[in-house]
């Protein structure tokens, strides 16, 4: 299995994505952490490099100058781009890295389950700036106020009204939720249908009925705008309906498979920070000593950093693998979920073990390790929970679900 270590293509993304954290995230991290913004002006930037708002509708043309090859049945290079360039961004700062990529979100199912018509429209909702002169951005509103994990108990309604749907409902914790010019919304089209009734939809910033909710207060990510979002008998035409056309379904099954594709996506951001703070500490080792000889030479301190490095490499390389696996069109349920779910255990394991090596002074607001122990812990609850990461890997080893 090919993980990239000698492809120039993903080598080439890393080394560029890695330059742009370190001279263009790192810099202004602490500054939008500590209030609360989205890096508008960098987001911007980013886009020149191919970190646009709609590149996963796109294609990896953008970011790498080559085309995907256009037959389905063979292999692609995406999920392991997106892999690859996710650990690189957050390793600058995890806030930014979803400022930038939380349209990717919404793009997801739109590139997966839309029509042309409707990744023509996704576009151009997209295109220019809004009335604040921000780049556009898109949210998927999917969670709602007592439906996180459990993504099938969606309370969210959409009843047929002639040409159109009408959506009814409120989502909670939505990235971009507040600012976003587009939304692709799930809502209950059929509740005897249960899971099979499940719909996205996409919908303009302006259509009659939506209403931007309150931007929540954040332990971490503060970088990254998450706010609830309502939905008071919405119209919607018919057409924007996603899964009307092609061979995806567009109900909850394709979204499940969606996230197959994200959440090794979610767990390469988590090694971005694990990384971030394993190196902070090493430098701090190298240069230092304690009680008058080098701290490399203490066998506690480089016993935990020996362990960082393979928890590091470990969760990189369960990323890496579902990700090779969705890109040659493989079963990656369980090892999307291993991703995810070991990426976060990393994270926050090696973030609370720097904050102990380091003592008192990592407690300062402001300081790296601080920043990266709080953004570290949503890694192990979005994208669902660590919880309901395990129940999915025992259910592929039994068949079974665990009670």
């Amino acid at each position: 299995m090919d993980l990239f270590h000698n492809n120039p293509l993903f080598q080439g993304v890393r080394q560029m994505l890695g330059a742009f954290a370190k001279q263009s995230i790192r810099p202004i991290a602490i500054k939008h952490d500590q209030e609360e913004s989205m890096p508008w002006d960098l987001m911007k930037t980013a886009a020149t490099l191919g970190l646009s708002q709609t590149a996963v509708v796109d294609g990896r043309k953008k970011l790498t100058g080559v085309d995907e090859d256009p037959d389905p049945k063979k292999p692609k290079s995406q999920a392991r781009l997106a892999v690859a360039g996710s650990e690189e961004l957050a390793y600058g700062c995890a806030g930014i890295c979803l400022a930038i990529g939380g349209s990717g979100l919404a793009a997801s199912p739109v590139s997966r389950m839309g029509t042309e018509e409707q990744k023509q429209e996704f576009r151009r909702l997209l295109t220019g700036t809004d009335d604040k002169g921000h780049i556009r951005v898109a949210a998927m509103a999917l969670s709602e106020p007592a439906t996180g994990s459990d993504i099938s108990g969606l309370k969210t309604t959409a009843r047929p009204d002639g040409d159109y749907w009408v959506i009814r409902g409120s989502k909670q914790w939505i990235t971009n939720g507040q600012s976003a010019s587009v939304y692709v919304v799930w809502a209950q089209t059929e509740a005897s249908a249960g899971r099979a009734g499940v719909r996205g939809f996409v919908i303009a910033r302006d259509t009659p009925g939506l209403i931007p909710g309150k931007k929540e207060t954040k332990l971490g990510i503060r970088a990254s705008e998450t706010a609830q979002v309502h939905f008071e008998d919405v119209r919607v035409h018919k057409d924007m309906m996603l899964g009307i056309g092609g061979e995806a379904a567009g109900g909850l099954a394709d979204t499940k498979k969606m996230l197959d594709s994200t959440r090794p996506v979610v767990g390469a951001q988590a090694v971005g920070i694990a990384r971030a703070a394993y190196e902070f500490l090493l430098e701090r080792v190298q240069g230092g000593s304690l009680h008058g000889t080098p701290m490399a030479s203490h066998q506690h301190i480089m016993f935990e950093l020996a362990e960082m490095q393979m928890e590091i490499t470990a969760s990189r390389m369960l990323a890496h693998r579902a990700a090779w696996l969705a890109d040659h069109h493989l079963d990656n349920v369980a090892e999307a979920s291993m991703a995810k779910a070991h990426g976060a255990r990393t994270a926050q394991w090696v973030t609370t073990r720097a904050m102990v090596l380091l003592g008192e002074e990592a407690l300062e607001p402001g300081h790296p390790v601080e920043k990266w122990y709080r953004d570290a812990k949503i890694y192990d609850i979005f994208e669902g929970t660590g919880q309901i990461q395990r129940r999915i890997i025992a259910k592929h080893m039994t068949g079974q679900n665990p009670t």
